[in-house]
């Protein structure tokens, strides 16, 4: 099974940490959405020192594809809001003026040599923006998620393998910011869980 891009701007929120029973069948009640139950899958976040922005190279059946995820606003209460879309998942070979926006995102500056290539592979693109001023580091991210669907919204739990830590997380997602702090008020995360992105996350534990 491949998952399909989410599309449009939607508000999210997500902690790590342990996942008490309570708050596991609370999100369980809910029913399955789009049929992502136990969904296993691998990315490379390539996280840069001066920008949260979501660049991410992700590994479908067909193989690797490179999927930008525009961080637009962070709201206090790690309230973010998010625009997602096919339109930004690429397919390998990228162009070059793919790996440009993506450099331009991570706020990083790319080695003047390889402005005179034309497309990339995957790992020619990974070193490319490791060879950047300042440097992207490449953090490989595996994943087993469910997902349940709500009213205007949905609810994520994951397991996730950092190369320093595995962990849980649970993230709340929806077009309306109003749903997610309702929803992350009624299910009282707990103080075990610590609320961050996946980019935060992987500076902390990749």
């Amino acid at each position: 099974m491949t998952k399909a891009p989410e599309e449009g701007e939607i508000w999210e929120w997500r902690a790590f940490g342990p996942i008490s029973e309570r708050l596991a069948a609370e999100v369980r009640a809910y029913p399955i959405r789009l049929g992502v139950s136990d969904f296993r899958g691998d990315d490379i976040y390539l996280v840069a020192p001066r920008s949260d922005q979501n660049v991410k190279l992700r590994r479908y059946t067909s193989g690797w594809v490179l999927k930008l995820k525009l961080l637009f606003e962070t709201r206090p209460g790690s309230f973010e809001l998010y625009n997602e879309s096919a339109e930004f998942t690429y397919g390998f070979p990228v162009s070059l003026d793919t790996l440009e926006e993506a450099a331009r995102l991570l706020e990083v500056k790319l080695p003047g040599a390889l402005l005179s290539t034309a497309t990339f592979i995957e790992e020619d693109f990974v070193k490319a923006l490791a060879e950047s001023s300042p440097t992207v580091v490449e953090t490989k991210v595996s994943k087993r998620r469910s997902q349940y669907q709500f009213e205007n919204g949905w609810l994520e739990l994951a397991d996730v393998n950092f190369a320093k830590h595995n962990v849980q997380s649970i993230s709340i997602h929806s077009p309306d910011i109003e749903v997610v702090k309702k929803m992350v008020s009624r299910l009282q995360p707990g103080n075990e869980l610590e609320p961050m992105n996946y980019i935060e996350a992987c500076r902390r534990w990749g």
